[in-house]
């Protein structure tokens, strides 16, 4: 058990006899004879001074100290119920990536839950592999066990953030690392906060500067600037919290290490999202309905002019569909662009996410969506009027279709796309019932879905971001039974993007193809695949770097690795010949 204090010498002296565990008390340079009241009433205890305060860095000395497996934290107004840490002893033993426990907390003589035990319980990141309750992104520190090799892996608590809200950037980090947060709430600590706390809105304030400080350290820099506009207008508590993170700052850039996107992704999933419409939409065939059976989906990210021009020319659609936007982080005014302008409308739905989440921003989109059929688009595609209600038919039509791709013409012009001629010209072989041809993969910002489909495979990667991602959740698909094909009557409009980075989107799809290959192709076809990827691709910097990121995740490849059934991995042995002589899917930019 490591208890940090600072200036509590009665809470300590009341509150250390309910310990279970051999106690280390870490002493924040006290000044009113904490640590001699101590080692005078509880000698068994191991009392550590430091000579200056170090917040909750405290913590990660006393955890360097001990020589258990296992350490629990506690704060000097704070304990844990009897047999709380045997079980909790009992979970780690049982799950080996298990890396933090997250107990209840009851407040007070009278026992009150804490409010923040409804926040661990109703997590939306699904179960913890323990069984025991919710996987978490977050903890009370006070309320806490973690594993001290995963603690120490990752730093423990750090000088930056210090004290309050210093518990966001180690979950974090946990995370990121393959660690495993959990509630268990049949665990409990008991809290009788101390009447020397410092004022609620001191608290408040340091909260918003912690925040802000672990945001630089871990996050992207558009989800930092997004912190630094909601604490700079969160009035007098945000300008106050601004200026005290700002002599900080350099230290944390210089820790700064931003999470992977599987962590952003969850990050996501945590935070509410901005929804514009606030105008229910009108039942089923009642005037202005609209489509009953098909919902589309767009994401953009600071190309608010182009996704403008895209919304006004779904919303035009005669299908009528409902439209749920995200914005993925945007800088440049794209959500306030589209709030602005369809506040009120309850044909469209925008979803703002604070960052820029890539193609999982079509998952948050989905959970929106209670349509059967979903349609895709970019912010610089369009679909053409009447095509979506041939792709629906289709789709009713055969009940194992999950996803039809259209034909796309490329805009100003309209002229064929490159790929439509390989989309018609197929060589994978489907089912005689197919309406068109077979399919290996598709083209999320030019396709129709069955919304059971995608729900079927989890939607887009995380991992992969962005960049070609399509190809891993079409075998997904395949394998789980749902067929792809080609409609060439159903047109959808693209007019590319002049905001686009054409050298970081070959590095993305780069690294996302070798990523696919080595997930899902068997040893033989992906050393085949990966020679072929390689020896077409130009010899630069920018393929360069796609391949080192494509190793960089060889660990975590190797761990998710399935490979293909027979059936679905012939599909793809038919697709090799086209793959490495089209000239639509050459690695350059």
């Amino acid at each position: 058990m490591v208890v940090a204090t600072r200036n509590r010498r009665d809470e300590l002296l009341a509150y250390l006899g309910h310990h279970e565990a051999p106690v280390i008390v870490v002493d924040n340079a006290s000044t009113d004879g904490s640590p001699e009241a101590i080692e005078s009433a509880f000698p068994s205890v191991r009392v550590v001074r430091l000579p200056r305060n170090r917040g909750a860095e405290a913590r990660t000395v006393g955890a360097r100290l001990a020589e258990t497996e296992f350490v629990a934290f506690a704060d000097d107004d704070s304990w844990w119920s009897p047999g709380a840490l045997r079980r909790g002893e009992e979970l780690f033993a049982d799950h080996p990536r298990l890396g933090l426990l997250a107990a209840s907390i009851a407040v007070g003589p009278d026992e009150v839950p804490d409010p923040i035990n409804a926040v661990l319980a109703d997590s939306p990141l699904g179960s913890a592999s323990t069984g025991s309750g919710p996987r978490l992104l977050g903890f009370v520190a006070c309320a806490a066990m973690v594993r001290r090799s995963a603690f120490l892996q990752v730093g423990g608590f750090d000088p930056v953030v210090r004290f309050p809200g210093e518990e966001e950037r180690v979950a974090l980090d946990l995370s990121a690392a393959g660690w495993e947060l959990a509630h268990a709430p049949e665990l409990w600590v008991h809290h009788h906060p101390s009447s020397l706390r410092e004022p609620n809105e001191t608290r408040q304030r340091e909260l918003l500067r912690s925040r802000l400080l672990t945001t630089v350290m871990r996050r992207p820099w558009a989800a930092v600037g997004h912190e630094l506009r909601s604490t700079a207008t969160a009035g007098s508590r945000g300008r106050r919290a601004l200026a005290s993170a700002l002599p900080r700052i350099p230290a944390a850039v210089r820790r700064r290490q931003p999470v992977p996107v599987t962590v952003e992704a969850d990050l996501a999933r945590l935070r509410p999202q901005v929804m514009v419409s606030a105008t229910p939409a009108p039942p089923p065939g009642a005037p202005g309905a609209f489509h009953p059976r098909l919902s589309v989906v767009m994401i953009t990210y600071n190309r608010r002019a182009e996704a403008l021009q895209s919304l006004e020319r779904l919303t035009s659609l005669p299908e009528r569909p409902r439209v749920v936007v995200v914005d993925n982080g945007s800088a440049d005014g794209t959500a306030a662009a589209i709030r602005e302008r369809y506040t009120g409308d309850p044909q469209v739905v925008l979803v703002a996410s604070p960052d820029n989440l890539g193609a999982v921003g079509r998952n948050l989109a989905m959970e929106q969506v209670t349509t059967e059929f979903v349609a895709f688009c970019d912010d610089d595609t369009w679909w053409e009027p009447g095509a979506l209600d041939l792709a629906v038919a289709a789709l009713s039509d055969h009940p194992l279709l999950g996803v039809v791709t259209g034909r796309i013409l490329v805009e100003p012009g309209g002229r064929e796309d490159p790929i439509n001629a390989e989309l018609l010209h197929s060589p994978v072989s489907g089912p005689e019932w197919l309406p068109g041809p077979a399919l290996g993969s598709f083209l999320a910002g030019a396709s129709v879905m069955r919304t059971a489909a995608f729900r079927d495979v989890g939607g887009f990667s995380p991992r992969l971001w962005l960049g070609g991602e399509e190809e891993l959740m079409a075998a997904d698909l395949a394998t789980a039974g749902w067929e792809l094909c080609h409609l060439p009557e159903v047109l959808v409009h693209h007019q590319a993007s002049t905001v686009r980075d054409p050298h970081l989107r070959r590095r993305h799809g780069l690294r996302n193809t070798l990523w696919f290959i080595w997930l899902r192709r068997p040893v033989g076809a992906a050393v085949r695949r990966t020679r072929d990827v390689l020896s077409t691709a130009p010899r630069d910097r920018t393929t360069a770097a796609g391949v080192t990121d494509a190793l960089a995740g060889a660990g975590w490849v190797l761990r998710e690795r399935r490979v293909l059934p027979p059936r679905v991995e012939q599909r793809f042995l038919a697709l090799e010949d086209s793959q490495r002589h089209s000239k639509a899917r050459q690695y350059v930019s």
